[in-house]
């Protein structure tokens, strides 16, 4: 059995310590770190308290509404969807909205006229506004576009 021996001194020791674990910690940054995350995209706020900021709720999914709303009214949500609503409601939960929680309540309706639809012709976006929250919003042509979620354009 053969068996080796070195003589250092305390601070060489330290000094090889401290490469070792240089190497460590430059390895583990090469192979986890390094990778830039991606930008959080920002919420969009869905409090709305007055015009101003429904306009600004359309335009942040990248519409140019009209500044007044076309028509405004209120709508009663059904107790029970019907198949249209169902559908409907798919539609606002893929943009992260769900109107299940407000069956039977009445709700405000504001629609505006936009003017960048793709194709042109004549375009509303409507939003669906509760105790000042928006629960449903839609992008929709009355010239054949059909309808659509507000995040889509």
């Amino acid at each position: 059995m053969m068996t080796a021996t070195f003589k250092t001194t305390k601070a060489r020791a330290l000094g090889i310590i401290c490469v070792v674990l240089a190497v460590i910690i430059a390895v583990i940054l090469f192979v986890f770190g390094g990778k830039e995350q991606p930008p959080a995209q920002e919420a969009v706020s869905r409090r709305v308290t007055d015009n101003k900021s429904r306009v600004e709720f359309i335009s942040s999914f990248g519409w140019k509404p009209e500044e007044e709303p076309s028509s405004v009214g209120e709508v009663l949500i059904p107790q029970e969807f019907d198949d249209v609503l169902t559908q409907y409601n798919e539609l606002q939960k893929a943009a992260g909205m769900d109107l299940t929680p407000y069956l039977g309540k009445t709700v405000k309706k504001y629609s505006y006229a936009i003017s960048d639809y793709p194709g042109g012709g004549e375009a509303f976006a409507t939003i669906y506004v509760y105790d000042g929250t928006v629960i449903a919003a839609d992008v929709s042509s009355h010239t054949g576009g059909g309808q659509s979620s507000i995040d889509v354009k």
